[in-house]
């Protein structure tokens, strides 16, 4: 059983007892599932690696190191595991099913038009850009690099930038949602 598959189980055991002691074959439950979730991290983290708008923020510094290298490939990695570990080990006890959860979640949360906004007013008002630390906490808040937000405001249209980078915001509402039904 490999990683994934023990910490499902450690979880199954402590916040689903119930359900774990339904299962025939925890063992052989847990290494499918851990293959499963390996699997599909892989995927996941390859793609987000190889995303055009990520990559393209790599290449545009002629300094890019070894380290930062590994840095984005461990960060793609990370996101993909919380991802994946979100769908698929951990069991969580929604009142709603998960699929009408993410639409009342779509409906009720700050969506992309509040990034437009907070763009423009910094295109307007470049001295209440915030400090580097503001902007990592609003980037983490988003789920999303730091650079996409420099880049966003760098943009003649914010909108058009924020169009341009759809697969990025996707990934990143998935990411902010499954932070808040955990």
């Amino acid at each position: 059983m490999n990683k994934y598959g023990t910490q499902a189980m450690r979880y199954w055991k402590r916040h689903a007892p119930e359900r774990y002691r339904r299962i025939e074959n925890p063992t052989r439950f847990f290494t499918e599932l851990g293959l499963e979730a390996q699997g599909q991290i892989t995927d996941l983290a390859q793609r987000i690696e190889t995303n055009p708008a990520l990559t393209l923020a790599r290449t545009r510094s002629s300094g890019q190191t070894y380290l930062q290298d590994v840095a984005h490939r461990m960060t793609a990695l990370r996101i993909a595991e919380e991802v994946v570990m979100q769908q698929l080990a951990w069991v969580t006890d929604p009142s709603l099913p998960l699929d009408e959860a993410r639409q009342e979640w779509n409906q009720t949360t700050p969506n992309d038009e509040n990034l437009i906004t907070w763009a423009e007013r910094m295109q307007d008002s470049p001295d209440l850009m915030p400090a580097t630390v503001d902007l990592e906490q609003k980037a983490k808040d988003w789920a999303v690099p730091v650079w996409f937000l420099e880049g966003m405001v760098a943009a003649e249209i914010p909108r058009q930038y924020l169009e341009e980078h759809q697969s990025l915001l996707a990934e990143a509402a998935t990411i902010r949602f499954l932070r808040e039904v955990h």
